[in-house]
């Protein structure tokens, strides 16, 4: 059972659904209780659209990059065992494998990045908070800063300048197996996003701890209205 649940794609969504299953009752709790004050499901809102935008992202970039190099995904991700020994594989049926591949590998990355934002955004005394239409724009930031990191990490790959990362990528070239610009260069695409999600994570919540800091000396701000401060009351 505790193997199915944690190592098989059944099992995964299975997790997935409880959890979202678990939001879902604390925010209709809160609701309850709060009325028109509850924050939590615009939490739990945010939450459900950081991980919907890494899916997003997580899938049109395999889709993009298998057309690049199929090898990578076929025996890198042992798709193969999936769709069968034909190569190169079935288009539709291959495809399909592959976008599983981006869900089960971004979805938890969106769950944390919005953890992430909702913790710098977190309530302190005095500290004005944001509004989740700025927190919304800092998740279009690392979507872009991870794009940006991921054209740097293809064109590294496909230059040869990652081959030496790993004995297998240097084999593979010295063999001329698996079309290895190809496959270094998906491969470069994938690190880059990954590092590019960890640097836009980051640099964001940095500044809006910093924005939070400098509102938090302009009370004028919150008193006219600006669009980037939550009106959200502060639970204590």
């Amino acid at each position: 059972m505790w193997n199915w649940l944690l190592h098989t794609t059944s099992g995964q969504w299975t997790r997935i659904a409880i959890g979202a299953s678990i939001f879902i009752a604390l925010a209709v709790v809160d609701l309850r209780r709060n009325g028109q004050r509850a924050t939590r499901w615009r939490e739990y809102l945010l939450l459900l659209v950081a991980v919907a935008t890494a899916v997003f992202y997580g899938v049109i970039n395999d889709q993009l990059t298998c057309t690049i190099s199929w090898e990578y995904f076929y025996y890198g991700k042992e798709i193969y065992k999936v769709v069968g020994p034909e190569t190169p594989p079935a288009d539709w049926p291959f495809r399909w494998e592959v976008a599983k591949v981006g869900i089960m590998a971004t979805w938890s990355v969106g769950l944390i990045l919005g953890v992430i934002l909702l913790v710098a955004n977190n309530p302190i005394k005095n500290w004005p908070r944001l509004s989740y239409r700025t927190l919304l724009r800092c998740l279009i930031t690392i979507v872009l800063i991870s794009i940006t990191f991921g054209i740097i990490g293809g064109l590294l790959g496909y230059q040869g300048f990652l081959t030496n990362l790993s004995p297998d990528f240097q084999d593979m070239t010295r063999a001329n197996v698996f079309r290895p610009k190809n496959f270094i260069c998906t491969w470069g695409i994938h690190l880059g996003g990954y590092v590019g999600g960890i640097v836009g994570t980051i640099t964001c919540a940095l500044w809006m701890i910093c924005k939070r800091a400098n509102l938090k000396f302009q009370p004028q701000a919150t008193a006219s209205g600006d669009v980037g401060v939550s009106n959200a009351p502060s639970r204590k």
